[in-house]
């Protein structure tokens, strides 16, 4: 699956609350929509919707009068009410979602980072869509230990090391970042190489990882090391979060591209 134009300007941005940089305070952000297009999708679907790191809360005008929800937990709908008649998409049952990690921001938004349990934003999506696969971010929970294992429904497909093949697309993910193995969701830089490489050896089309490869531009930070694996193996297309890049879109000499999600939008179409 390879993308073919991905215009510079977003359809349309949704507004949310972030946790401020100091304790206590909070402020209102834009989280772009970016529309795309690639050359083919799976069969059987109209679009995907691929996100990561949505760590903020819905705004109090928004809410439903409840504790304020999750930004993964509201994006879906409004998505689904606001974006895709625009595009012309009429079943969201015909859509897929691709999520690369990190979906928590705490609910007081009174500190930035924080870990905790983003089930509610895959079911939200699963509530949505055909079905939903991704990897976990390092800030990301499924249930109330650090350690547990998710439990979803069949159609939300969780991946650490793994592949599943989909509507005829073979994904694989890798979640976690490189770091320090004893902090949550954290691999050493040997480790994590390692199970990239025999991640690759499965020949993925779609490659979802939360940390990433260093990209080709100033600011587009990652790690040098897994670019290098993936120019000596390439992958159509490399969807990342977990560091913000102005010019989320790429592509390495080699034909790999390389879509960096976080804090954005893109749905994807054909």
């Amino acid at each position: 699956m390879k993308i073919i134009d991905f215009p510079p300007l977003p359809l349309t941005e949704f507004r949310y609350l972030n946790a401020g940089s100091r304790g206590g305070s909070f402020y209102e952000e834009r989280l772009p929509i970016h529309h795309a297009r690639v050359h083919q999708l799976p069969q059987g679907l109209d679009a995907m919707v691929v996100t990561a790191d949505l760590q903020g809360r819905e705004r109090f005008q928004e809410s439903q009068g409840g504790p304020l929800r999750l930004l993964g937990e509201v994006v879906p709908q409004r998505l689904v009410e606001e974006v895709f008649p625009e595009l012309e998409i009429t079943d969201p049952s015909r859509v897929a979602a691709l999520l690369a990690g990190d979906f928590y921001t705490v609910p007081s938004l009174n500190k930035r980072g924080g870990t905790g349990d983003v089930s509610s934003v895959w079911r939200a999506f699963g509530d949505e869509f055909a079905w939903v696969a991704g990897v976990a971010g390092n800030h990301d929970m499924f249930g109330e230990s650090k350690d547990a294992p998710p439990r979803f429904s069949r159609h939300l497909y969780y991946l650490d090391g793994e592949t599943v093949e989909l509507d005829g697309l073979r994904l694989g993910g890798l979640g976690g970042i490189i770091g320090n193995p004893e902090r949550h969701q954290r691999r050493s830089e040997e480790d994590y190489l390692f199970a990239l490489e025999l991640l690759l050896e499965e020949s993925p089309d779609v490659l979802l990882m939360h940390d990433g490869p260093r990209g080709t531009q100033p600011g587009q930070q990652g790690s040098p090391r897994v670019r290098d694996l993936l120019i000596e193996s390439p992958v159509s297309l490399v969807v990342r979060g977990h560091s913000h890049w102005d010019e989320p879109f790429i592509q390495f000499e080699n034909g790999t591209q390389v879509l960096n999600v976080d804090a954005r939008v893109v749905v994807l179409t054909a």
